[in-house]
């Protein structure tokens, strides 16, 4: 279903004028090392003044060991924090290849109204956006990592599935393959031996409205990119394929891409 982003992420999108920037303030280990330093600083507080009313020589003794060192994890986490939200952009081109031109492009057609924000209620019943899609990119929200952003020129499938192997039996979930993904060495399934490699958002998996939500995603996609085969099985030259098990990954899609 479409919806808009939550207040809080726009008014840090609004603030930097970025919104990739904007979610790479959420989660990383600088945001765990602070929540973390806070914890032991307050609790070395705590008990440091329990402690002093009776000896106040232990209570100073107390807070050296707990709140000095939750004290400088909070220094360390937010140092930390910071350089993982400024370095977003070089994050961004690590992951995709891209040039910085073309992630400023991509923020600056995920900051236009037009850009198409779909998304599903979450485990704990809030509503979230989890795909974003522009003229010309798609962006996967992964807000721990970062998000997963691609243009939609280099994605060659993009397909529902509810047939992927996994620990508790099949799973579901919109999977992504782009030529980059293509011209890697294929990953052996476990459960099916076959080879395989792509991307999937796990923040659906679980969700019942998730073949919905992904059908949605496909239907923008295509109306900006209508090469992007929207199936798992296809059939090429009378060759049949599924793309999420193959016996010769780079070879089979060479076959399919085939011009």
């Amino acid at each position: 279903m479409r919806m808009e982003l939550d207040k809080g992420l726009q008014k840090k999108a609004v603030r930097y004028g970025s919104l990739l920037k904007a979610y790479r303030t959420q989660g990383g280990l600088g945001i765990g090392a602070v929540a973390g330093g806070i914890m032991l600083l307050i609790l070395g507080i705590m008990l440091a003044a329990f402690t002093a009313l009776i000896d106040s020589f232990l209570g100073i003794i107390i807070f050296l060991v707990l709140g000095v060192p939750g004290l400088s994890l909070c220094f360390v986490g937010n140092a930390k924090h910071k350089k993982r939200v400024d370095t977003y952009i070089d994050f961004f081109q690590q992951d995709t290849g891209y040039s910085a031109q073309e992630i400023q492009q991509a923020d600056q057609e995920l900051m236009r109204p037009d850009a198409v924000k779909i998304g599903s209620k979450i485990d704990d019943g809030r509503k979230q956006v989890v795909y974003i899609i522009t003229e010309h990119y798609f962006l996967s929200v992964w807000a721990v990592k970062g998000c997963y952003l691609r243009k939609l020129d280099d994605i060659v499938a993009a397909f529902y599935s509810n047939e992927i192997p996994g620990n508790g039996g099949y799973r579901q979930s919109l999977f992504i393959i782009t030529r980059q993904d293509t011209k890697k060495p294929g990953v052996k399934n476990p459960y099916t031996g076959k080879q395989y490699l792509g991307f999937e958002n796990g923040m659906l998996r679980m969700q019942r409205d998730c073949k919905n939500v992904s059908l949605e995603v496909i239907h923008e996609m295509v109306k900006r990119a209508p090469h992007i085969i929207t199936s798992q099985y296809i059939s090429v030259k009378g060759i049949k394929y599924n793309l999420l098990s193959m016996d010769n990954w780079q070879e089979d899609w060479a076959r399919i891409l085939e011009e």
